[in-house]
Protein backbone atom coordinates (compact mmCIF):
# COMPACT_ATOMS: atom_id res chain seq x y z
CA UNK A 1 0.00 0.00 0.00
CA UNK A 2 1.27 3.39 -0.54
CA UNK A 3 2.42 5.67 2.28
CA UNK A 4 0.52 9.43 2.66
CA UNK A 5 2.17 11.77 5.42
CA UNK A 6 0.95 14.40 7.43
CA UNK A 7 -0.51 16.48 4.32
CA UNK A 8 0.78 19.93 6.19
CA UNK A 9 4.48 19.30 5.00
CA UNK A 10 5.76 18.69 1.57
CA UNK A 11 9.17 17.51 3.13
CA UNK A 12 7.44 14.36 4.62
CA UNK A 13 5.51 13.93 1.66
CA UNK A 14 9.16 13.65 -0.07
CA UNK A 15 10.25 11.70 2.53
CA UNK A 16 7.70 9.15 2.87
CA UNK A 17 8.51 8.46 -0.55
CA UNK A 18 11.71 7.82 -0.18
CA UNK A 19 11.15 5.49 2.09
CA UNK A 20 8.38 3.46 0.04
CA UNK A 21 10.71 2.98 -2.96
CA UNK A 22 13.06 1.74 0.11
CA UNK A 23 10.93 -0.53 1.24
CA UNK A 24 11.88 0.92 4.81
CA UNK A 25 7.96 1.55 6.03
CA UNK A 26 4.14 0.00 5.74
CA UNK A 27 1.15 1.08 6.58
CA UNK A 28 -2.02 -0.19 8.26
CA UNK A 29 -5.17 -1.00 6.78
CA UNK A 30 -7.07 2.34 5.05
CA UNK A 31 -11.35 1.07 5.49
CA UNK A 32 -14.02 3.24 4.16
CA UNK A 33 -17.06 2.08 6.27
CA UNK A 34 -20.70 3.87 6.22
CA UNK A 35 -21.46 5.40 9.51
CA UNK A 36 -24.95 6.66 8.52
CA UNK A 37 -24.61 10.03 10.48
CA UNK A 38 -24.58 12.17 7.13
CA UNK A 39 -27.63 13.69 5.93
CA UNK A 40 -26.99 12.86 2.12
CA UNK A 41 -24.53 10.56 0.87
CA UNK A 42 -24.85 11.00 -2.84
CA UNK A 43 -22.83 13.75 -4.15
CA UNK A 44 -19.59 12.54 -3.31
CA UNK A 45 -16.75 12.43 -5.64
CA UNK A 46 -14.09 9.68 -4.75
CA UNK A 47 -9.94 10.93 -4.32
CA UNK A 48 -6.67 9.20 -2.19
CA UNK A 49 -3.10 9.66 -1.71
CA UNK A 50 -0.55 7.89 0.12
CA UNK A 51 -2.31 5.92 2.94
CA UNK A 52 -5.74 7.87 2.63
CA UNK A 53 -8.81 7.16 1.26
CA UNK A 54 -11.91 9.44 0.86
CA UNK A 55 -15.01 10.36 -0.44
CA UNK A 56 -15.63 14.23 -0.92
CA UNK A 57 -18.34 17.02 -2.00
CA UNK A 58 -18.39 20.46 -1.43
CA UNK A 59 -20.89 23.21 -2.66
CA UNK A 60 -17.75 25.37 -4.73
CA UNK A 61 -19.45 28.85 -3.60
CA UNK A 62 -18.77 27.96 -0.11
CA UNK A 63 -15.70 29.72 0.89
CA UNK A 64 -17.42 32.56 -0.81
CA UNK A 65 -20.74 32.67 1.17
CA UNK A 66 -19.60 31.60 4.48
CA UNK A 67 -18.45 33.72 7.59
CA UNK A 68 -19.09 32.10 10.85
CA UNK A 69 -18.73 28.63 11.32
CA UNK A 70 -19.58 26.40 14.55
CA UNK A 71 -17.70 23.31 15.53
CA UNK A 72 -19.82 20.61 16.83
CA UNK A 73 -17.52 17.86 19.07
CA UNK A 74 -16.50 14.94 17.17
CA UNK A 75 -18.23 11.62 18.58
CA UNK A 76 -17.73 8.04 18.56
CA UNK A 77 -20.72 6.02 16.73
CA UNK A 78 -22.00 2.81 18.19
CA UNK A 79 -19.93 1.01 15.45
CA UNK A 80 -17.07 1.69 17.80
CA UNK A 81 -18.96 1.51 21.38
CA UNK A 82 -17.23 -1.56 22.11
CA UNK A 83 -13.94 -2.38 24.12
CA UNK A 84 -10.67 -1.23 23.19
CA UNK A 85 -10.39 2.03 23.95
CA UNK A 86 -11.10 3.73 27.42
CA UNK A 87 -13.12 6.67 27.84
CA UNK A 88 -9.95 9.48 28.45
CA UNK A 89 -8.52 7.77 24.75
CA UNK A 90 -11.91 8.16 22.94
CA UNK A 91 -12.18 11.86 24.37
CA UNK A 92 -7.88 13.04 23.20
CA UNK A 93 -8.70 11.19 19.75
CA UNK A 94 -12.60 13.09 18.95
CA UNK A 95 -10.52 16.37 20.15
CA UNK A 96 -7.77 15.93 18.34
CA UNK A 97 -9.74 16.03 15.25
CA UNK A 98 -11.26 18.99 16.77
CA UNK A 99 -8.43 21.04 17.36
CA UNK A 100 -6.71 20.37 13.77
CA UNK A 101 -10.11 20.85 12.43
CA UNK A 102 -10.15 24.57 14.18
CA UNK A 103 -6.79 25.30 13.57
CA UNK A 104 -7.43 25.38 9.34
CA UNK A 105 -11.19 26.71 9.95
CA UNK A 106 -9.61 29.79 11.13
CA UNK A 107 -7.13 30.57 8.81
CA UNK A 108 -10.40 31.92 6.48
CA UNK A 109 -13.64 32.23 8.96
CA UNK A 110 -14.69 33.44 12.54
CA UNK A 111 -14.97 30.56 14.35
CA UNK A 112 -18.09 30.69 17.10
CA UNK A 113 -18.40 28.63 19.67
CA UNK A 114 -22.28 29.37 20.57
CA UNK A 115 -25.24 31.12 18.75
CA UNK A 116 -25.90 31.44 15.17
CA UNK A 117 -23.35 30.53 12.22
CA UNK A 118 -23.43 30.55 8.72
CA UNK A 119 -22.06 26.97 8.77
CA UNK A 120 -22.23 24.07 11.44
CA UNK A 121 -19.45 21.30 11.39
CA UNK A 122 -19.90 17.64 12.81
CA UNK A 123 -18.04 14.82 12.54
CA UNK A 124 -18.47 11.06 13.79
CA UNK A 125 -15.94 8.52 14.06
CA UNK A 126 -17.00 5.23 12.59
CA UNK A 127 -14.35 2.83 13.02
CA UNK A 128 -11.10 2.32 14.73
CA UNK A 129 -8.50 -0.31 14.51
CA UNK A 130 -6.56 0.10 18.08
CA UNK A 131 -2.39 0.31 17.60
CA UNK A 132 -0.81 -3.08 18.76
CA UNK A 133 1.19 -2.22 21.99
CA UNK A 134 3.82 -4.49 21.63
CA UNK A 135 4.35 -4.33 18.32
CA UNK A 136 4.74 -0.18 19.06
CA UNK A 137 7.25 -0.79 21.86
CA UNK A 138 9.62 -2.24 19.36
CA UNK A 139 10.68 1.47 18.31
CA UNK A 140 9.38 3.91 21.13
CA UNK A 141 12.09 5.56 21.97
CA UNK A 142 14.43 5.92 18.48
CA UNK A 143 13.44 9.21 17.91
CA UNK A 144 11.24 12.31 18.56
CA UNK A 145 11.47 13.03 15.11
CA UNK A 146 8.57 10.87 13.84
CA UNK A 147 5.95 12.88 15.78
CA UNK A 148 7.48 16.13 14.74
CA UNK A 149 7.68 14.88 11.24
CA UNK A 150 3.88 14.29 11.53
CA UNK A 151 3.43 17.86 12.26
CA UNK A 152 5.75 19.87 10.55
CA UNK A 153 8.49 18.11 8.53
CA UNK A 154 10.86 16.10 8.09
CA UNK A 155 13.26 18.84 7.60
CA UNK A 156 12.53 21.00 10.84
CA UNK A 157 12.70 17.44 12.69
CA UNK A 158 16.29 17.18 11.74
CA UNK A 159 16.99 20.56 12.68
CA UNK A 160 16.22 19.79 16.18
CA UNK A 161 18.83 17.01 15.95
CA UNK A 162 16.82 13.73 15.25
CA UNK A 163 16.99 11.97 12.47
CA UNK A 164 13.71 10.00 11.82
CA UNK A 165 13.92 5.85 12.30
CA UNK A 166 11.22 3.76 10.21
CA UNK A 167 8.94 2.31 13.25
CA UNK A 168 8.48 -2.18 12.84
CA UNK A 169 5.18 -2.14 10.88
CA UNK A 170 3.34 -4.41 12.89
CA UNK A 171 0.01 -3.83 14.17
CA UNK A 172 -0.24 -0.51 12.91
CA UNK A 173 -3.80 0.94 13.37
CA UNK A 174 -6.19 2.84 11.24
CA UNK A 175 -9.04 5.79 11.61
CA UNK A 176 -12.15 6.88 9.93
CA UNK A 177 -14.45 9.62 10.26
CA UNK A 178 -17.12 11.02 8.42
CA UNK A 179 -17.79 14.61 8.62
CA UNK A 180 -20.32 16.98 7.06
CA UNK A 181 -21.09 20.58 6.57
CA UNK A 182 -24.95 22.42 7.37
CA UNK A 183 -25.47 26.06 6.35
CA UNK A 184 -28.51 27.69 8.67
CA UNK A 185 -31.51 25.93 6.81
CA UNK A 186 -29.88 22.75 7.77
CA UNK A 187 -28.56 21.85 3.81
CA UNK A 188 -25.22 19.86 3.33
CA UNK A 189 -22.73 22.03 1.59
CA UNK A 190 -19.69 19.82 2.31
CA UNK A 191 -19.20 16.48 3.28
CA UNK A 192 -16.64 13.75 4.17
CA UNK A 193 -15.78 10.43 4.52
CA UNK A 194 -12.00 10.39 5.66
CA UNK A 195 -10.17 6.75 6.14
CA UNK A 196 -6.61 7.13 7.25
CA UNK A 197 -3.81 4.24 8.08
CA UNK A 198 -1.06 4.95 10.17
CA UNK A 199 2.70 4.34 8.67
CA UNK A 200 6.04 3.29 9.81
CA UNK A 201 7.88 6.43 9.39
CA UNK A 202 5.78 9.81 10.10
CA UNK A 203 3.60 7.63 12.91
CA UNK A 204 5.35 7.90 16.27
CA UNK A 205 5.06 4.66 18.23
CA UNK A 206 3.41 4.76 22.17
CA UNK A 207 2.52 2.36 24.47
CA UNK A 208 -1.07 3.43 23.72
CA UNK A 209 -3.76 1.32 21.35
CA UNK A 210 -5.23 4.64 21.03
CA UNK A 211 -1.55 6.45 19.57
CA UNK A 212 -2.52 6.07 16.00
CA UNK A 213 -5.92 7.13 16.29
CA UNK A 214 -4.82 9.93 17.84
CA UNK A 215 -2.47 10.87 15.40
CA UNK A 216 -4.79 10.12 12.73
CA UNK A 217 -7.55 12.23 13.85
CA UNK A 218 -5.21 15.09 13.20
CA UNK A 219 -5.09 14.23 9.84
CA UNK A 220 -8.32 14.36 9.16
CA UNK A 221 -9.20 17.37 11.10
CA UNK A 222 -6.51 19.50 8.57
CA UNK A 223 -7.83 17.79 5.61
CA UNK A 224 -11.32 18.46 6.38
CA UNK A 225 -10.82 22.20 7.86
CA UNK A 226 -8.73 22.53 4.38
CA UNK A 227 -11.07 21.43 1.99
CA UNK A 228 -14.02 23.63 3.62
CA UNK A 229 -11.85 26.55 3.43
CA UNK A 230 -10.48 26.26 0.32
CA UNK A 231 -12.56 24.31 -1.45
CA UNK A 232 -9.69 22.21 -2.75
CA UNK A 233 -9.21 18.47 -2.35
CA UNK A 234 -6.68 18.29 0.11
CA UNK A 235 -5.14 15.43 -1.40
CA UNK A 236 -4.11 16.90 -4.45
CA UNK A 237 -2.54 20.07 -2.78
CA UNK A 238 1.30 21.36 -4.04
CA UNK A 239 4.15 20.73 -1.65
CA UNK A 240 4.61 23.29 0.45
CA UNK A 241 6.31 24.29 3.99
CA UNK A 242 5.09 24.63 7.48
CA UNK A 243 3.85 28.35 8.22
CA UNK A 244 5.55 29.82 11.60
CA UNK A 245 1.95 30.09 12.54
CA UNK A 246 1.26 25.90 12.07
CA UNK A 247 4.32 25.39 13.84
CA UNK A 248 3.93 27.45 16.79
CA UNK A 249 0.43 26.63 17.07
CA UNK A 250 0.10 22.65 16.33
CA UNK A 251 3.58 21.78 17.22
CA UNK A 252 4.81 24.35 20.48
CA UNK A 253 1.26 24.49 21.58
CA UNK A 254 0.93 28.55 21.66
CA UNK A 255 -2.63 30.34 21.54
CA UNK A 256 -4.79 29.81 18.76
CA UNK A 257 -5.66 32.34 15.90
CA UNK A 258 -9.28 32.62 17.10
CA UNK A 259 -9.89 32.60 20.26
CA UNK A 260 -12.65 30.43 20.21
CA UNK A 261 -10.62 27.43 19.70
CA UNK A 262 -9.09 27.52 22.78
CA UNK A 263 -12.20 25.51 23.35
CA UNK A 264 -10.27 22.73 22.05
CA UNK A 265 -7.29 23.28 24.47
CA UNK A 266 -3.75 23.91 22.74
CA UNK A 267 -0.99 21.63 21.23
CA UNK A 268 0.96 19.42 24.27
CA UNK A 269 3.85 21.85 23.17
CA UNK A 270 7.33 20.57 24.01
CA UNK A 271 5.84 18.20 27.02
CA UNK A 272 4.16 16.50 23.98
CA UNK A 273 7.98 15.66 22.03
CA UNK A 274 9.26 14.58 24.91
CA UNK A 275 6.75 12.12 25.99
CA UNK A 276 6.64 10.86 22.57
CA UNK A 277 10.32 10.46 22.73
CA UNK A 278 9.35 8.05 25.71
CA UNK A 279 6.12 6.54 23.79
CA UNK A 280 3.93 7.82 26.62
CA UNK A 281 -0.04 7.95 25.79
CA UNK A 282 -1.57 11.10 24.26
CA UNK A 283 -3.42 11.19 27.46
CA UNK A 284 -0.83 11.65 29.57
CA UNK A 285 0.50 15.04 27.67
CA UNK A 286 -2.87 16.02 25.96
CA UNK A 287 -4.85 17.57 28.57
CA UNK A 288 -7.89 17.89 26.02
CA UNK A 289 -10.62 20.26 25.19
CA UNK A 290 -10.77 23.52 26.81
CA UNK A 291 -7.30 22.99 29.07
CA UNK A 292 -4.08 24.83 27.81
CA UNK A 293 -1.03 22.94 28.52
CA UNK A 294 1.23 26.06 26.82
CA UNK A 295 4.51 26.67 28.48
Amino acid sequence: MPLRSYPRSGLSRLALAAALLAGLAGCGDVVLTDGGSLSRRDQFVTSDAVASESKLFIDPTLPQTVRTVRIVPTVFTEAVSGPGLTPAERRVIANAADRALCYDLSLRYDIVSSGRADLTVRSAITRVDVTNVPGASATIGASAAISVAAQVGVGFANTIGKVPVPRVPIGLGSLTIEAEALDARNRQRAAMIWAGAANSFTNQARFSAAGDAYDLAGEFGQDFGSYLATGKDPFKGELQLPTYDRIRITTLGEAPLDPDCEAFGRAPGVDGIIGDMFGLPPEWTDKGPGISTAR
